[in-house]
């Protein structure tokens, strides 16, 4: 039997025929059929995106960026709970209701248990979803185990399902960088004698709202007054202590002599070569100098220096020819005494 049994002959001559007859209409038309088949496609295209485009979330993203309380969280995530924003703002709530029911175990338990419980809903909501990325079930397992160990209280019972949820969070995200080195640092702790007294104890307190939180002191709470320090005023040059003696210290310059009073008389200075007075020996009176050409009368070998004499006060007249001096400590004669009379006149 040959090929030719199995060849259609009619049905090629069919289609042939079809195209040759069709030939002339698809020139004219074609050009139209090829637009309208555009057409077509590109309305199926925009069906297609309408209907699959997510809803508008221009209201929810405002209100997730200008949330700031668990209430404005609540509120955005309650409005678009299957929502990616809806996702991020239940788990903003959940993670600030954590942390207002960890700060309230410190003041008031009874809020503490409320927020906590609050916490625990969200994230277990949150944990229970199949469409949370990677970064949100991390947090989202963190904030479980957060709210495990507020609650526990010492005992195997609550101990073990906090170490549990830790170990869990190490399994699925053995290299995480947010978490790893908490969870790590908390299952060791967990299981220590110390920290199950201490939750033991601290499971114990109940602190209220009207409880006085004042600091550990002696007394009521007052702040102590500031004690009044006396600064002295380094700006003027202190005055010297009486009695104060400067080691090298120059002699203090000699006040100004009253208005009348005469001044003393200048005493020169010892010539040459003359030996100092002896400590506590009064210096003679200074003596005019002699006039040009007149010799100076050469002072007597040995002869001890006179005492000095106060200058006589004004207008006091100078003492008699030949009286005796006046011996050291006798006062001055008062102004306007007469001087004494000559002996043997």
């Amino acid at each position: 039997m040959s090929d030719r049994h199995y060849v259609h002959h009619e049905d090629e001559v069919a289609l042939a025929k079809i195209l040759k007859e069709s030939k002339p209409w698809l020139e004219q038309y074609g050009t139209t059929i090829i637009y309208g088949v555009a057409a077509v496609l590109a309305v199926s295209a925009v069906v297609v995106y309408v209907a699959r485009r997510p809803p508008a979330t221009a209201a929810e993203s405002s209100g997730l960026l200008m949330a700031n309380s668990v209430e404005d969280y609540q509120t955005v995530a309650d409005s678009a709970p299957d929502s990616p924003i809806g996702i991020v703002a239940r788990l903003r709530q959940a993670e600030l209701s954590l942390d207002e029911g960890a700060g309230q175990l410190f003041t008031d338990r009874e809020k503490s248990i409320e927020s906590l419980d609050k916490a625990a809903r969200s994230f277990q909501n949150l944990a229970d979803r199949k469409d949370l990325n990677s970064d949100l079930r991390e947090r989202v397992l963190a904030g479980v185990a957060r709210v495990l160990e507020c609650r526990c209280d010492g005992l195997d019972a609550t101990v073990n399902p906090t170490i549990e949820a830790w170990d869990k969070l190490l399994k699925e995200y053995p290299d995480s960088k947010m978490f790893k080195d908490i969870a790590e640092s908390r299952v060791k702790t967990l299981k220590s004698d110390n920290s199950k007294a201490f939750y033991a104890w601290f499971h114990t307190q109940n602190p209220t709202a009207s409880d006085d939180m004042l600091l550990p002191q002696d007394g009521p709470g007052k702040v102590p007054d500031v004690p009044r320090i006396d600064i002295p005023d380094f700006t003027t040059p202190a005055a010297p202590t009486d009695g104060a003696k400067t080691e090298g210290a120059k002699t203090e310059t000699p006040a100004a002599p009253a208005e009348g009073t005469p001044a003393a008389e200048v005493k020169p200075a010892p010539a040459e070569g003359t030996p100092a007075p002896a400590e506590g020996t009064p210096a003679t009176e200074a003596k005019p100098a002699p006039a040009d050409g007149t010799s100076a009368p050469a002072p007597a070998e040995a002869t001890p220096a006179a005492e000095a004499k106060p200058a006589p006060a004004e207008g006091t007249p100078a003492p008699a020819e030949g009286a005796p001096a006046p011996t050291e400590g006798t006062p001055a004669p008062a102004e306007g005494t007469p001087a004494p009379e000559k002996s043997g006149e």
